[in-house]
């Protein structure tokens, strides 16, 4: 049986508001229990691409055990933890002022849990003021990566591949029973990983809080794949509110044939990717368009 956060005596504090702004960008930002709000300084004008993004995906590592065929970062079992990633974060967010500094972050990889400085560094980004956020496929068993999300993360994604379910559901019934906001990520291509999500949203639906669906990507290890868009609309419940999209889906959710509200500004322009092993900084870690 695990135990709860009162008998860990964890203290959770995720109720700190945040405020950014930037008059060369036409932006501000205000960020409160996760959510972001965004307002233009001159509502005639739009905000343009942010030099200091309010988010940051962070790579720490490319070992992974899933064997996913389709993994567009091609991480395996033979790839490399990277090193000092403690101190690279502290190095490369620490000189930032707090205007400048992301509301958040999300840790990845590989698989970002099986790194050993995994703990330390959610908690490095905790004493810098960003709320540390992290994907990972379930492939761990630690009570202490358990109570470090319930206690550090604002959120964690879980990646629901169909051949680690064992591995995702587990994690996931763990992490609600802590209490960790939780996320389900669902790669979707054609009608087959369209009902697969289905199946998931309906088992899950008013558990967990959003589904976050990713356009499959012809990259790393992943062979091009058709994406069935029309389908995905035809087979969408009437409220969506619990459905988000990532970046790569933006340019499908401007066609205009469906009624799920899209966002003014393309995600590339609030974002950016982080890769630790070369402190390389990139568009998206579908776009790795060097910045």
């Amino acid at each position: 049986m695990l135990l709860d956060t009162a008998q860990k005596g964890i203290t959770l504090d995720k109720d700190i508001i945040k405020i950014r702004e930037f008059p060369e960008h036409n932006y501000k930002a205000i960020w409160f229990n996760g959510k972001t709000i965004r307002l233009t300084l001159n509502p005639k004008e739009e905000i343009t691409e942010l030099k200091y993004p309010e988010f940051y995906d962070v790579k720490i590592t490319g070992y992974c055990e899933g064997k996913c065929p389709w993994c567009y970062m091609s991480s395996s079992q033979d790839d490399q933890h990277y090193e000092n990633i403690v101190e690279k974060v502290i190095d490369y967010f620490g000189p930032m002022s707090k205007n400048e500094r992301p509301f958040q972050v999300a840790v990845g990889g590989g698989e970002p849990t099986s790194h050993p400085q995994f703990i330390e560094l959610l908690r490095a980004f905790k004493s810098l003021g960003i709320e540390p956020n992290y994907t990972t496929n379930g492939m761990w068993d630690s009570e202490d990566i358990l109570y470090a999300s319930s206690e550090l993360c604002g959120g964690v994604a879980v990646s629901c591949h169909p051949h680690l379910k064992i591995f995702w559901e587990n994690a996931a019934h763990d992490y609600l029973s802590m209490g960790v906001k939780l996320n389900f990520h669902l790669i979707i291509s054609d009608k087959e990983s369209i009902d697969y999500f289905m199946d998931i949203y309906n088992k899950w639906y008013g558990i967990i809080d959003y589904f976050v669906l990713l356009p499959y990507t012809a990259q790393g290890r992943a062979e091009k794949k058709e994406i069935d868009w029309e389908y995905l609309i035809q087979k969408m419940p009437d409220n969506t509110k619990d459905i988000a999209f990532g970046a790569g889906f933006y340019p499908y959710l401007l066609h205009k044939n469906h009624n799920i509200n899209v966002s003014l500004y393309e995600p590339e322009i609030m974002s950016k990717f982080l890769d630790l092993k070369d402190m390389k900084l990139y568009k998206s870690s579908f776009n790795l368009m060097e910045v």
